[in-house]
């Protein structure tokens, strides 16, 4: 009896709250073929006690899904890579060949604007009214017979009547500096965007959300995990709209007639022509939806990796401040967000460097455009406005981001010297000395261009430029047609 209870399988109960994410549920599958074990995967309901689960939970359901649905539409991302089943054969063929499909709308993309001369970026000729006129040599008779000239016996040469729509449109000018050179770090962009994602699967943004929330407080507004969401869900509104203010400018564009170029239909087949032009204005539209989409998820990941970085920043920084952490332990949080930025400097501030470059080029090409600007037509003067304006936004977002990062990380050289002044608990002079020296040697500061972002940086260049523009247009050395800005 006793040997019987003795080799009676043992029970405990346990707990696996403390994992958090997932609540696993085993069951076992009775196939005669394989006696595998069915394990189920479900996650935790709303009535899990701890706040730091439920607030990842509603995170990743309301900012992580959707930037891993934009990453899998743009190909960055394998489909299905969230399902706990292993992958179907079908799905693995459609992971193979959905990114060969991304790749060809984008060099259809990049033809296609060098062809029809693309949003009108032409200095010269796009600023102007242009006409078509015919010349025609008239024959003047005189109606003095008694003079007589050989060159009146002579018949008039036959007059050639020329069909408006046989006349081609000027070609694209400066193609090298307004389409390839933007094309080819766009593409640039994509090829790293799509190697980082592909290995890393997003999760150094991931891990550091997980910290930023551990180490956050629901009782202290400035970094508590519900104002993290609601910042990045702000992001993520502000690129949708982007997104769609992009596309209505390009909009706008084709309504000049950019995707009726003539020299891609059939003038002699009216049905033939509308249909192939409709057709290439949907691919058009396509290309550029996928192109954008690109553009706004590697702002987000770089956005919102400096938001992440700066909210972790608070909570360190306020605790130094309430003196409710021990200098070991901050030293510890530093060193971990210090790494954070590294990862934040590494192959996510190269993507946004080298988008950053194609937003400088096209917001002063838009704002040269604008101002050279002659036709007075409603449509053109809106997508003039428009146009600088779209690109300016992307651009100051992501300087501005970037430069709160090192200006919320250079608080904490404040506070080591208040500390090194009115000291820190029993914490010694010594110990002080060396906090001091390890802030100075941590160089938290975010990068771009391998440059160190800074707000006195970005506003001295605006400022700076704002003032050259005044007086190159007060001195009349840059003319501009629009009155109210002489």
């Amino acid at each position: 009896m006793n040997k019987n209870s003795n080799n009676a399988p043992k029970t405990s109960a346990f707990s696996i709250s403390n994992y958090h994410y997932n609540n696993i549920t085993q069951s076992i599958n009775n196939d005669d073929d394989f006696g595998c074990v069915k394990v189920e995967i479900s996650d935790l309901d709303n009535s899990c006690p701890n706040s730091t689960t439920l607030s990842l939970m509603r995170c990743k359901k309301q900012v992580l899904h959707p930037f891993r649905t934009l990453l899998c539409l743009i190909g960055w991302r394998p489909f299905g890579a969230d399902s706990l089943k292993r992958s179907s054969i079908l799905m693995r063929i459609l992971n193979i060949i959905y990114p060969l499909f991304i790749l060809i709308l984008l060099l259809f993309n990049y033809t296609y604007e060098i062809i029809v001369c693309q949003g009108k970026l032409n200095v010269v000729t796009d600023t102007k009214t242009t006409t078509t006129t015919i010349s025609t040599t008239t024959l003047s008779v005189h109606q003095n017979h008694t003079v007589l000239n050989w060159s009146s016996l002579i018949p008039p040469k036959p007059i050639h009547k020329i069909n408006v729509t046989d006349v081609h449109p000027p070609v694209c000018g400066h193609i090298f500096t307004t389409y390839i050179i933007p094309n080819l770090l766009h593409f640039v962009a994509f090829v790293i965007g799509f190697i980082y994602f592909r290995v890393t699967e997003g999760e150094p943004m991931y891990s550091l959300m997980e910290k930023v929330f551990i180490h956050g407080d629901q009782n202290m507004r400035q970094f508590s995990p519900n104002r993290v969401i609601r910042r990045l869900k702000i992001f993520l509104l502000i690129g949708s709209i982007w997104v769609l203010m992009s596309v209505g400018t390009h909009a706008l564009s084709n309504a000049m007639n950019d995707f009726a170029h003539p020299l891609l239909f059939d003038k002699k087949n009216e049905l033939k022509r509308k249909s192939v032009r409709y057709t290439l204005f949907i691919l058009d539209i396509v290309c550029l939806l996928i192109s954008n989409c690109i553009h706004l998820a590697v702002v987000m990941n770089f956005v919102s990796h400096c938001e992440m970085v700066v909210f972790y920043c608070k909570s360190i920084r306020t605790r130094l401040e309430e003196k409710s952490i021990p200098l070991l332990e901050a030293m510890k949080q530093i060193v971990d967000l210090r790494s954070s930025i590294s990862q934040l400097n590494g192959a996510v501030s190269r993507m946004m460097s080298i988008l950053v470059v194609y937003y400088l080029e096209r917001t002063i090409l838009g704002i040269i455009l604008f101002l050279m600007n002659e036709i007075k037509e409603p449509i053109m003067f809106a997508y003039r406005i428009l146009y600088p304006i779209v690109w300016f936004a992307i651009l100051i977002l992501c300087l501005a981001q970037a430069a709160r990062v090192t200006s919320k990380c250079d608080k904490f050289h404040r506070i080591s010297l208040a500390m090194r002044v009115y000291g820190y608990h029993t914490t010694s002079s010594t110990e002080l000395d060396g906090f001091l020296l390890f802030l100075s040697s941590a160089k938290l500061h975010a990068k771009l261009f391998g440059l160190t972002v800074r707000p006195g940086k970005i506003i001295s260049i605006l400022v700076t430029t704002i003032i050259v523009c005044i007086i190159l247009l007060q001195t009349n050395i840059i003319h501009s047609s629009n009155y109210f800005i002489l």
